[in-house]
């Protein structure tokens, strides 16, 4: 006959074996996505964004509207593939070529991977330029005949932190 403490013994041995196990397989999960998040990191350092089409101009005196795309590339080897983590493109902050902003767009879109050497489109983005603000900036705005004047900061959003990728 078992008495009551060698039962409680018995259960305690495997509630043990079990949390150890539990610990165990926890720490590897950690470890390999922390290591999947940083090798993600990696990469989104290097993506490029480029404005690649701007239409519908519409002026009046107040405020400037247009709409634009901006492209996302992947330059890398490895796919931009957050595999549970949560990317999405906050805000773009256009500036001249002497880095004084111009207008911010807020984008708010999240997306789901970018393959190795691919590209992603925001499409449609549309950006508002208040005109009495860049009064004083007159000088370097005329200076911009094309998308190649344009200066673009991309912040994206993930894990609840902010990354800029600048062009």
């Amino acid at each position: 006959n078992n008495s009551p403490n060698q039962e409680k013994n018995k259960y305690m041995g495997i509630r043990a074996k079990h949390i150890v196990i539990t610990g165990a397989l926890l720490g590897i999960g950690a470890l390999w996505y922390s290591s999947k998040l940083n090798k993600w990191k990696e990469t989104m350092k290097k993506l490029k964004a480029l404005p690649t089409g701007i239409r519908n101009f519409d002026i009046n005196f107040k405020r400037m509207r247009f709409n634009l795309d901006v492209t996302i590339y992947n330059p890398t080897n490895d796919n931009f593939s957050p595999d549970g983590v949560i990317a999405s493109v906050k805000r773009i902050i256009l500036k001249d070529k002497t880095a004084k902003r111009i207008a911010t767009i807020t984008v708010n879109k999240s997306f789901l991977s970018i393959p190795a050497k691919g590209k992603h489109v925001l499409k449609d983005l549309i950006v508002e330029i208040p005109i009495l603000e860049n009064v004083s900036n007159w000088q370097n705005l005329i200076q911009i005949k094309s998308i190649n004047d344009i200066q673009t900061e991309t912040i994206l959003g993930v894990l609840g932190k902010e990354y800029s990728i600048i062009k």
